[in-house]
């Protein structure tokens, strides 16, 4: 060894930039994706007796909120329940998809789009640093690529 320490590389920065973009993707998929899961695999029906309320909080320098309630029927029959409306209600019966059973909320005309947006960004974020890092341990890894640590000396 000549006395200099081995270079490393950019293997550490990858793998943490790999982790990070995963918990990045994991937010995000978690946080903005619930009016597509709706979209794709809510239960349609309809809402009637369309309840909004305004609350003021302006004293905590949040403005005001507008929360919707209504009755939710689902097409085929079924007994209506009450359940929290998203979306414009404003001239009721609306037609919604509902999620997470009664519990849920209803959106008024979720779009697939809205769900596209976060999960082509949660793709790129973990998608990204992985290729990135799948790319330079494959390089790394070749004949021909670049060697890691000293050369070996020949026997004679």
């Amino acid at each position: 060894m000549d006395g200099q320490p081995e270079q490393v590389g950019p293997v550490p920065w990858l793998a943490l930039s790999c982790l990070i973009g995963l918990v990045l993707a994991y937010a995000v998929l978690t946080h903005f994706t619930e009016e597509l899961r709706t979209a794709l695999w809510g239960r349609p029906g309809t809402v009637t007796e369309v309840d909004c309320r305004t609350y003021d909080a302006t004293v905590a320098n949040a403005g005001t909120s507008t929360s919707c309630t209504g009755a939710f029927t689902p097409d085929g029959g079924g007994s209506s329940f009450d359940v929290r409306v998203d979306g414009n209600v404003d001239s009721p019966p609306v037609r919604a998809w509902l999620v997470d059973g009664s519990s849920g909320t209803a959106y008024v005309s979720p779009t697939a789009w809205a769900g596209v947006f976060p999960v082509g960004l949660s793709l790129l974020l973990a998608g990204l640093p992985v290729a990135v890092t799948v790319k330079y341990a494959v390089r790394a890894r070749r004949p021909g690529g670049p060697l890691r640590g000293p050369d070996p000396e020949p026997s004679a």
